[in-house]
């Protein structure tokens, strides 16, 4: 072989490691310091497994909060995957002002319902910008990619992230959920491999019950640093986000039933919607949110950049406290049409009578948004929830539906509305013009 050959050679090996840890994202419209995203198919590998029609997708997801850091200890992070595939990879989040030092981590199937405990063997390692066992996430990070991995799973398994979160000086970056995700007692190290559960207790350290005629507080329903887990899957065509306030997030459901709307309809998507033409189902609900904070703040990072999203159902419900339905209705309008210009479904299911919108009840307030929702068509689909639970008069829950704080229903008004959303017509629709 000549000098000329061989450098040829070289460069060509050069371009090929290069092309194979791709900075670029895909169908991510933000960019932040520190951020790593990733290309479409395998990075840092090929793209083989993406030939057969598979894309990226997000299949669970949640909102940022805050919270007290681990310390020189491992979380196991419990998520339920909507959808099907051979890949996965795990966008982190870090808003805070300080780093975050993930040293090492691991993904694995969670045995059983509840708890930390994992089917034997199933665990695998994580690594992040090409094949590095530990990770550095910059402050202010709105996402940050690990690599993808080679890692079967099925729509509703249950998937656990084990994160070594190294050292003393993290920031409590934290996910909503409303199943239970743990903890080892800090300082206990690096433990991301090993199956057993055993020692490990909530995530956020709390064993209080919440007292009687106030909204459940799920303790140890948040996860750590995550912010999506996605698959590379063929199962489904797009991503419905739930954008919401508590009643999305699950208060006053079951903890760990999985029994919320969004729970429920990714039962009915897997049963009833043919592989192919499903939606994941990425839930951003949020306990006290109103429309016009999350109109204003969480639009473009919950909903327009989760990656394959086609649609968001929008249900914030706390704003009839203090604002008018016209008020309100400008929020919807604006959310509408910023979502139309990027080819996502807007769909709409009608305000329920909770304790916080009372005056709204007498004064008609409540009625006339949705009459509005029902009847206006901006909505690109609508869904009656208040027809459902409302007791007459309008002005509270009927009482079997009543999860006890006249602001939340229980698990048997979840499956009532989601018995009662139009999902064919929802998952079908096409994109908006």
């Amino acid at each position: 072989m000549n000098t000329r050959t061989r450098q040829q050679l070289l460069c060509s090996l050069l371009l090929l490691a290069v092309a194979g840890c791709s900075s670029e994202s895909d169908n991510l419209s933000a960019r932040s310091p520190g951020s790593n995203t990733q290309a479409s198919g395998l990075s840092c590998n090929s793209n083989s497994n993406a030939a057969d029609g598979a894309r990226w997708m997000s299949a669970w997801g949640v909102t940022h909060v805050t919270g007290t850091a681990p310390v020189e200890t491992t979380v196991r992070n419990i998520a339920r995957v909507t959808a099907s595939g051979n890949a996965v990879r795990i966008r982190f989040i870090n808003l805070s002002d300080q780093p975050m030092q993930i040293g090492a981590a691991s993904i694995g199937m969670r045995e059983g319902a509840t708890g930390a405990n994992l089917k034997l063997n199933s665990s695998k390692a994580v690594t992040f910008n090409c094949g590095q066992t530990s990770a550095t996430i910059p402050p202010q990070t709105e996402s940050f990619y690990s690599d993808p991995i080679a890692f079967k799973v099925s729509n509703q398994d249950d998937l656990a992230v084990s994160l070594y979160v190294k050292g003393a000086d993290n920031p409590g970056e934290y996910g909503a959920t409303w199943i239970e995700s743990y903890k080892l007692p800090n300082g206990s190290g690096n433990q991301t491999l090993e199956d057993s559960g055993a020692g490990y207790g909530l995530i956020d350290d709390t064993r209080f019950s919440t007292p009687p005629g106030l909204p459940i507080m799920c303790n140890g329903c948040t996860v750590y640093a995550l912010r999506d887990i996605e698959v590379l899957t063929r199962d489904a065509k797009g991503a419905m986000v739930f954008l919401g306030s508590s009643s999305f997030h699950g208060y006053n459901t079951s903890q760990n039933g999985f029994k919320r709307i969004s729970d429920l309809l990714s039962v009915r998507i897997l049963n009833e919607i043919t592989p192919g033409q499903r939606n994941t189902i990425v839930n951003r609900g949020i306990g006290g949110d109103t429309l016009q904070n999350a109109s204003a703040t969480r639009l473009q990072r919950d909903v327009f950049d989760t990656v394959g999203v086609s649609s968001v159902v929008v249900w914030v419900t706390n704003d009839l406290s203090s604002r008018s339905a016209d008020e309100i209705i400008a929020n919807y309008k604006d959310v509408i049409a910023q979502a139309h210009a990027r080819g996502i479904n807007v769909f709409c299911p009608t305000w329920i009578p909770g304790a916080q919108s009372f005056q709204a009840n007498l004064t008609g307030e409540r009625a006339k948004l949705n009459d509005w929702i029902l009847n206006s068509g901006e909505c690109d689909g609508v869904a009656d929830y208040n027809a459902e639970v409302e007791a007459p008069g309008g002005l509270t829950f009927l009482p079997q539906y009543n999860s006890g704080d006249f602001i939340h229903s229980n698990d048997a008004g979840h499956a009532l509305w989601a018995a009662a959303t139009p999902l064919g017509e929802w998952v079908g629709k096409a994109k908006p013009r």
